[in-house]
């Protein structure tokens, strides 16, 4: 029987084996096919259905991995989902695990379901919580990481949130650069931040390291966006030298490279160079985009075109074309405001609702706490005999410590003896010394701050004990010297020059010493 047990043991041991090394074979297959999004979408759709039937027989780990790398699939395809459902409940598996690259993964594709939806509160959040879980992560996942910066980029320039534009912006130039990526489309993101908040110094400071970079390397054909943004900044800043250098390149990609804005830039090209009937050429081609905006700078092109040759008619018929199309946009974004109203409005209405889940959540938990909490009163009473049979030992540690406390009392009185010794006679002359520091007829020494100690001993017994009463924890040097120049009268400027500290420092520091102490801060 024994034997038979044994046996039984040793092959569900075996199948429990079997099914690991099979997980994680498929584990592996996912993650390679994650990693072909990027380079070949064909291969990973391909490589992705043979694997749909192992992973329904799979752990549950796995299934949502390769759920996950479904939803990546369906973003990179731009197929627009018709809930978030799905990426949600992704998220919530993954948000209890503790792999970060897992977790900002799934907040990432969360994010851009939410942004696909144009429920922009939810899809920033989710956002900001990928970029942290990256962070966490380090450079496990840098492409994720990246791609969650540049999408709060584009959510906050939608937003007209230029400031916060920016912050993210030279946080995609850091990260680039911790990861040896090239700076070129990251520096162009800052310039046109700086664009944005009309700072014209930094934005062709910025998109000129951006150009230099980009010439350096010497292959435009993926820099085809970046490039279109560069001519239309330079051209607003009549840097034309520049336009003509990006001209040139644009020209030389191939038309499947081309940006989605070539004609338009060819347009303003021509536009700012006199040459009107070329640019009419461009500013029509250019006018039959499906963007609204596209068109509207197309109808502005073609009305200004035709005014500079004399063609009243055609003006008019492209001003009537111009003011539609104003009006179209002046409707799709009070249609995208109500909509963002309305989103904000059911993000914080369901952000109250979870917090109410939350709280009851916790009520549940105090309850629980204070019934395991009765139970171990009980135990406790099992063990009281225990716990007289150590009650002497117990004691002896406290008479040891009360020794101690003994003695650092008794050295703490040396102390404030010794000091005492040391500034006898000399507080006024210590304090007259300090004075002088501050009016710069004077230096600090090697005794000066000792002295100052001193003298607060002999003119204040009791001010630094009292100090450190109202400290939870050590005070640091920096801050208890702030604390005694106040109380000899010193004001921050001159605390400032005596500490050769910064003044922003230095009103940090006076601002938390007069928040703990305040009182005891009144000059006698």
């Amino acid at each position: 029987m024994k034997n038979l047990l044994f046996i039984l043991l040793g092959l569900l041991a075996l199948l429990s084996c079997r099914e690991s090394e099979t997980d994680r074979q498929l584990l592996n297959s996912i993650e390679q096919a994650w990693q072909l999004c990027e380079t070949s979408l064909s291969e990973a759709l391909v490589q992705t259905e043979t694997l749909k039937g192992s992973a329904k027989k799979s752990s549950e780990y796995t299934r949502q991995k390769y759920n996950l790398l479904s939803i990546r699939l369906r973003d990179k395809l731009e197929m627009i989902p018709s809930s978030p459902d799905s990426a949600l409940q992704t998220m919530s598996y993954f948000e209890g695990r503790k792999n970060p690259v897992d977790k900002a993964r799934a907040y990432y594709y969360l994010a851009s379901a939410y942004r696909d939806l144009k429920d922009y509160p939810r899809a920033v959040s989710f956002f900001l919580k990928a970029a942290d879980a990256c962070e966490q992560a380090g450079q496990a996942d840098t492409l994720i990481w990246q791609n969650a910066l540049s999408q709060l980029r584009n959510l906050y320039m939608l937003q007209l949130n230029y400031e916060e534009e920016l912050n993210v912006a030279k946080q995609s130039v850091e990260l680039a650069n911790q990861s040896g990526k090239n700076l070129g489309c990251y520096l162009m993101d800052v310039a046109s931040a700086y664009k944005h908040l009309n700072d014209t110094f930094q934005c062709l400071q910025y998109c000129d390291q951006s150009y230099n970079i980009i010439r350096q390397e010497g292959s435009p054909s993926k820099y085809g966006r970046i490039l279109s943004a560069m001519m239309a900044t330079y051209s607003d800043y009549h840097q034309y030298d520049k336009v003509d250098s990006l001209l040139v390149m644009l020209c030389s990609l191939p038309a499947e490279e081309r940006p989605q804005n070539y004609e338009l830039c060819l347009a303003k090209y021509y536009e700012l160079r006199n040459q009107t009937d070329s640019a009419l050429v461009h500013y029509k081609a250019y006018s039959a985009t499906d963007n609204l905006a596209g068109r509207y700078e197309a109808s502005a092109g073609l009305q200004r075109c035709y005014l500079q040759k004399g063609d009243y008619r055609q003006a008019a018929f492209w001003g009537q074309h111009l003011y539609e199309t104003n009006e179209t946009i002046i409707a799709q974004r009070a249609f995208e405001q109500t909509q963002r109203a309305r989103d904000e409005y059911r993000y914080l209405r369901d952000q109250e609702a979870e917090r109410a889940i939350v709280e009851r959540d916790q009520r549940i938990i105090f309850f629980s706490v204070i019934a395991v909490l009765a139970l171990l009163s009980i135990v406790l009473g099992m063990l009281a005999f225990y716990y007289f049979r150590k009650k002497k030992f117990m004691d002896e540690l406290t008479d040891k410590d009360r020794m101690l406390e003994q003695k650092a009392r008794i050295n703490k009185e040396l102390t404030r003896i010794a000091l005492m010794n040391i500034a006898t006679d000399k507080a006024d002359e210590v304090l007259t010394h300090f004075r002088n520091i501050a009016a710069g007829k004077a230096r600090l020494n090697d005794g000066s701050w000792e002295g100052l100690m001193a003298a607060m001993e002999t003119l204040h017994p009791d001010f630094l004990e009292m100090v450190e009463g109202r400290m939870n924890k050590p005070l640091q040097e920096p801050l208890l010297r702030t604390i005694c120049l106040l109380k000899i009268g010193m004001k921050p400027a001159q605390i400032a020059k005596v500490m050769d500290a910064k003044i922003q420092t230095v009103w940090n520091r006076v601002k938390r010493a007069e928040e703990m102490c305040g009182d005891l801060l009144t000059v006698s």
